[in-house]
C-alpha cells in the first residue's frame, strides 16, 4: 500500500470514532454533523485534502465523498430509538474496510470467485474487525448490557456487509453494502430468532426441501437448462426458500424460473445474431441465479412481509422479460431519462416492446402472490408497481452511470432491481 493509501485508511477508521456521539446527539443534531461532514467533503477536500485522493480521481474523490454520504442516509433512516443500528454499521463500514485492505494487500492468498481483486483474507478480515467494531459501538451507544442476541445479530451484519462490500458493483464499496446491512439487522433485531430456529426444528420438512431441490438440481442440469454452477446455486436457493418460506414462495421461484427460461429461449438464434444472447446458449449459472434470487431469499428467511418478497421477484421477472423482449423486438431505444433515440444496445436504454413486456412480467408475478393467498388484490397491485420500478430502476441508474463516470455491473444491476423493487414495495404498502 502507498503513504497516500495509508493515510487514507487512517482517516477512514478514525472518523469512526464519531460513531461514538451518537450515544449523546439526538437524530436532528447527528443528522446536521453529518451534512456538514458531506459537505466538507464535497467542497474543502478537494482543495486540501487531495493528498489521500486514489490515483485518476477526479476533482472529487468518489470514496470521500459516498462516506459521509452513507453515514448521513443511515442517520436519517435509523432515527430515534434505531440510532444504535446507524452507529453499529457506521463502525462496520469505519474499521472492517480498512481491516480488509489493509489485511488482503499485506498478506494475499487466495482470490474470492466473485472477485478476483480482492481476497479470502481481506474478506475474513473485513468480517472480523468489523463484527468486534459493531459489537463495541452498538453497546457504548445504547448504553446496554452485553446481550447474546444483540451479538449473533451484529456478527451476522457484518458477514453480510463484508461480502457485500467485496461483490464487484462498478460504485464505491461504502455505497452499496452499508444500507442493506443496516436493514438487515433491524429485521433480525424484530424477529430474532429466525423461524427455522423457534421451537423444534422441522426435520422432515427440511429433508423434504432437500430432497425435492436435489432432484431439481439434477433434472435441470442433465436437460441442459441450466449449467453446473447454476444447478448447484439453484438446488440452495430453492431449498432454503421451501425450507424458511413454505410452497407458496417456492412456487414464485419456479414462476420466475420458468417464464425467464422460456424468454431467454425465444427467438435465441436472432438475438446471438445481434450480439444480445444470454451466454452458454442461454443456460443459467450461479452467478444469474444469486443476481436475481439472493434478495427474496434473504427477505424470507429475516422474515419481511410477502409483498417484499413478491415486489423482489416481480422486479427480477420484469428486468428478464423486459432485456429478453425488447432485445427481440424492440427496433427503437430511448433514454427513460430524456427520451431521447439512443442506439439499440446502449446501457440503460428501453425499448416500447421490452417495457410492456417488463410490465407483464412484473404483473404475473403480482398476480400469482394473490392467486396463491400471500397477497390481497391491493398489496398484489403495489407489489406489481414496485417490481416494474425496481426493473426500471437500472436502465435510469446506468443512464445517470454514463453521465457520472459509473458503470453498474450487470449482475450486481440485477440484484439491485429486486432490492429497490422489495423496498419500494415496502415504502408504498
Amino acid at each position: 500500500m502507498t503513504s497516500a493509501e495509508w493515510k487514507r485508511k487512517a482517516v477512514h477508521a478514525g472518523m469512526g470514532l464519531f460513531a461514538l456521539t451518537l450515544r449523546f446527539l439526538d437524530g436532528r443534531v447527528a443528522a446536521a454533523c453529518a451534512l456538514a461532514a458531506l459537505l466538507f467533503a464535497a467542497i474543502a477536500m478537494p482543495r486540501i485534502g487531495r493528498g489521500i485522493y486514489r490515483a485518476g480521481a477526479g476533482r472529487r474523490d468518489a470514496g470521500i465523498v459516498a462516506y459521509p454520504a452513507i453515514v448521513l442516509l443511515l442517520i436519517l433512516v435509523f432515527n430515534g430509538r434505531y440510532l444504535p443500528i446507524a452507529a453499529a454499521v457506521w463502525a462496520m463500514m469505519a474499521f472492517g474496510d480498512p481491516a480488509a485492505a489493509i489485511a488482503g494487500k499485506s498478506l494475499g492468498g487466495p482470490t474470492l470467485p466473485w472477485n478476483s481483486e480482492k481476497t479470502w483474507v481481506g474478506l475474513l478480515s473485513n468480517w472480523a474487525v468489523a463484527a468486534v467494531g459493531s459489537v463495541l459501538v452498538f453497546l457504548f451507544v445504547s448504553a446496554r448490557a452485553l446481550q447474546p442476541d444483540a451479538v449473533a445479530i451484529l456478527t451476522i451484519g457484518a458477514g453480510l456487509y463484508a461480502f457485500l462490500e467485496s461483490v464487484r458493483s462498478g460504485w464505491d464499496d461504502n455505497v452499496v453494502a452499508a444500507l442493506p446491512t443496516a436493514l438487515a439487522v433491524y429485521q433480525m433485531g424484530l424477529r430474532w430468532p429466525p423461524a427455522l430456529f423457534r421451537g423444534p426444528i422441522p426435520w422432515k420438512e427440511i429433508a423434504l426441501a432437500l430432497g425435492v431441490n436435489a432432484v431439481v438440481a439434477a433434472v435441470t442440469l442433465a436437460l441442459k437448462i441450466v449449467c453446473r454452477s447454476g444447478a448447484v446455486a439453484g438446488g440452495i436457493v430453492g431449498f432454503l426458500i421451501l425450507a424458511a418460506g413454505g410452497a407458496r414462495p417456492y412456487a414464485l421461484l419456479w414462476l420466475f424460473f420458468l417464464a425467464g427460461t422460456v424468454a431467454t429461449r425465444l427467438g435465441y438464434r436472432r438475438k446471438a445474431q445481434k450480439g444480445v444472447a444470454q451466454s452458454s446458449h442461454g443456460r443459467r449459472g450461479a452467478a444469474h441465479v444469486v443476481a436475481n434470487c439472493a434478495v427474496p431469499t434473504a427477505l424470507i428467511l429475516l422474515g419481511v412481509a410477502p409483498i417484499a418478497v413478491v415486489a423482489a421477484f416481480a422486479a427480477a421477472l420484469a428486468d428478464t422479460l423486459g432485456t429478453e423482449i425488447g432485445s427481440l423486438y424492440g427496433r427503437r431505444a430511448f433514454s427513460p431519462l430524456s427520451l431521447r433515440a439512443l442506439p439499440p444496445g446502449t446501457p440503460g436504454a428501453i425499448s416500447w416492446p421490452g417495457t410492456a413486456a417488463s410490465l407483464a412480467g412484473s404483473a404475473l408475478i403480482a398476480a400469482a402472490g394473490v392467486a396463491c393467498g400471500l397477497l390481497s388484490p391491493r398489496l398484489g397491485g403495489i407489489a406489481a408497481a414496485a417490481g416494474f420500478l425496481g426493473a426500471l430502476s437500472e436502465s435510469v441508474l446506468n443512464r445517470l452511470g454514463t453521465r457520472m463516470g459509473f458503470r453498474l455491473d450487470h449482475e450486481f444491476a440485477n440484484a439491485l432491481n429486486t432490492f429497490v423493487g422489495a423496498m419500494a414495495a415496502l415504502r408504498l404498502n
